[in-house]
């Protein structure tokens, strides 16, 4: 299968998912999502609305970038996000190395903040150490909110 291929079939398979949150609104464009981990463990299998998203290293962000999925068109409207993720591995950064630990299935329903960009082009989710998610749509390059701690070497 081409690359072309599996790119509009990933894209087929997440039509709608952000704009499905949102009944009545019609799909916008495609974004790509980013993940930023401001956690000292990995976070694995992320899964956007049943799409998958790849993972993100401790302390890790930006990078991959997955595309599939559409913003909603009308840009104040609500769009609820089901996010499903795994907890590993605990990163180190004294030791700058990663000590496995038992891997811990999570699921959380969040809400986008609104209102959006009216041409977004990323999906930004920021995983905090406290265990919630924030979502956000972006048109620029999206930052981190949180700066890796000292040492960090990855």
């Amino acid at each position: 299968m081409t690359d072309i291929m599996k790119r509009n079939l990933l894209k087929a398979a997440g039509l709608g998912v952000l704009s499905g949150c949102a009944t009545a609104a019609p799909a916008g464009r495609s974004v790509s999502i980013v993940k930023f981990n401001y956690t000292d463990r990995y976070i694995g299998d992320v899964s956007v609305n049943g799409v998958w998203a790849a993972g993100v290293d401790a302390f890790g962000g930006g990078g991959d970038r997955i595309q599939g999925l559409m913003a909603p068109s009308n840009t104040t409207s609500e769009a609820t996000l089901k996010i499903g993720w795994a907890v590993g591995s605990i990163y180190s950064v004294a030791d700058d190395e990663y000590t496995r630990m038992p891997i811990q299935a999570k699921t959380a329903s969040v809400e986008v903040a609104r209102p959006y960009p009216a041409n977004p082009t990323y999906l930004v989710l920021h995983f905090y150490p406290d265990g919630h998610i924030e979502a956000e749509l972006e048109a620029d390059r999206p930052k981190r909110r949180i700066p890796p701690p000292p040492g960090y070497h990855r």
